[in-house]
């Protein structure tokens, strides 16, 4: 009798948990929600940080280039305002690079240490879906192989925690994009596959050398992206190249975690007085440590 009971106990238990698995959320369903949340903003903020370090070796060579970023950004989707202040150390040389973008009435203003300009704007609606990059975040996961692994709770709020890696194509790119700033800082001579874009990133070498995993955080409550991680890795020598150079080895990492915040309150962007506005052409040159770490932008 008492062992009918514990099973008819148990039975009742897993019946319950079933039901609450299948009532639960699948991966595709949180991408279209989160899709959707992100087609609502009206404000947000957000703040990042990142670190890339990449060590270079031969038979009689040891060097290594190590940088740490953050970001802070601001977004006004209603005003069409937007604000993002990034520092770049060289951990290597100390040296600090400070950077500021402004876009306001239409216009965008970039201060680069005390150097302000004013840019050419021929779109303004692309300038600001540059700004608003949210919703580019969103998409790279929803192009991505991701899997709900668990649930995690963050100052009392209730997230759903993703892992994966790109698909594909973007996989390709992003290794590629890593690729070429691993040989921003080198020692070693680009090779001209690189220089003449006749190197294959496809190359299965070069990819099983990699590795590229996002994680990501989504509120239970509203769908919104609160937290996405992408760390990254590459490992080159010219074996994996497929090209013909003295044996080397460049080893490159890369970590980025940005976390979002403020949606829906008051933000204030306002452009400072000492702005000088120069016009000149939006993309202009900058110092290559930026690059490192995907982007000529923060």
């Amino acid at each position: 009798m008492k062992l009918n009971t514990c099973l008819i106990i148990l039975l009742a238990v897993l019946a319950v948990c079933q039901a609450a698995i299948a009532e639960d959320i699948n991966t595709d369903q949180l991408k279209q929600m989160m899709t959707e949340s992100t087609d609502n903003l009206t404000t947000y903020s957000y703040s990042r940080t990142g670190d890339t370090r990449i060590q270079y070796s031969n038979d009689s060579l040891m060097d290594e280039f190590h940088a740490a970023k953050s970001t802070q950004g601001k977004v006004d989707l209603v005003r069409q305002l937007g604000w993002w202040g990034s520092e770049l150390r060289d951990l290597n040389t100390g040296d600090t690079l400070t950077w500021e973008g402004y876009f306001i009435n239409g216009s965008e203003f970039w201060k680069e240490g005390q150097n302000w300009t004013q840019f050419i704007i021929n779109d303004s609606a692309k300038i600001m879906e540059e700004y608003n990059e949210l919703p580019g975040q969103v998409s790279l996961i929803n192009h991505s192989n991701m899997e709900i692994v668990g649930s995690e709770s963050i100052d009392g709020e209730e997230f759903y925690r993703l892992e994966g890696s790109p698909i594909e194509p973007i996989y390709q790119g992003i290794i590629g994009l890593q690729l070429l700033a691993a040989y921003m800082p080198s020692p070693f001579p680009l090779p001209k596959e690189i220089k003449d874009r006749s190197l294959d990133v496809d190359d299965a070498a070069l990819l099983n050398n990699s590795s590229v995993i996002l994680t990501a955080w989504v509120s239970k409550d509203d769908s919104l992206l609160k937290r996405l991680d992408i760390n990254s890795s590459l490992v080159i020598t010219p074996q994996i190249l497929n090209i013909t150079s003295p044996d080397f080895m460049i080893v490159s990492t890369a970590n980025e975690s940005t976390i979002y915040a403020g949606f829906g309150s008051p933000v204030e962007i306002e452009l400072p007085e000492e702005a000088v506005q120069n016009e000149s052409f939006r993309m202009q040159g900058t110092d290559w440590r930026w690059a490192v770490f995907g982007s000529v932008r923060p």
